[in-house]
């Protein structure tokens, strides 16, 4: 090659952007005493897969529909009458969360499950993080509700019904209630649950 025509350096390839984990708080609103799961998501899951990430935390079944609002914006599952922006095709990372920023996701319009959801840190996953590709809960109080119970109005009388179960009237709720522990959350197991799921491909 002569000297007029020096080799050309190789283009460099641009680096892929470090792998963040979101920690997040999300407890369910007008419940006393609160219900509530702390875990750290990947910033490249999609809101729909923090929708399944939050269905295993609290033990929905994921029967109903549900929306994040995220400052203006409302998300939903794509559906031939969906109206708002689709749930499957933005990921975390595109939102722009930082620390102390806050949103709501609502499971089931019936009931109206409001989960007030804080973002307790960004960070930038670790050796010490084990794979960040998949999902971690760390923390949390109280199991969830059943389905179908009514929202917080009908889950306040399950527990009047559980607490008293010779209150007149209360038959429906008991039997409805089973054996519902409304202290019964076990996070070890709630963890390995949502480990397995993510691992698998079900979230």
């Amino acid at each position: 090659m002569s000297p007029e025509n020096p080799p050309r350096p190789p283009a460099r390839r641009g680096r892929k952007p470090k792998p963040r984990l979101l920690q997040l708080r999300i407890a369910l609103a007008r419940i006393e005493p609160p219900i509530w799961r702390r875990v750290r998501v990947p910033d490249a899951y999609t809101l729909h897969q923090l929708h399944r990430v939050i269905q295993m935390a609290f033990g929905w079944l994921d029967y109903h529909l549900y929306a994040f609002e995220i400052g203006e914006r409302r998300f939903e599952p794509p559906s031939e009458d969906a109206e708002d922006e689709d749930s499957t095709a933005v990921r975390l990372r595109d939102l722009g969360l930082s620390d102390d920023a806050r949103f709501t996701y609502t499971y089931d319009f019936g009931d109206e499950w409001v989960h007030e959801i804080d973002v307790e840190g960004v960070y930038i996953a670790a050796p010490i993080d084990g794979n960040p590709a998949l999902p971690v809960l760390y923390a949390g109080e109280r199991a969830g509700p059943p389905e179908d119970c009514g929202g917080p109005p009908g889950y306040a009388d399950m527990l009047r019904a559980i607490a008293d179960p010779l209150r007149p009237g209360h038959g429906i709720l008991r039997i409805r209630a089973g054996d519902y522990d409304p202290e019964g959350f076990d996070v070890w197991t709630a963890r390995n649950n949502l480990a397995l799921a993510a691992a698998w491909g079900a979230i």
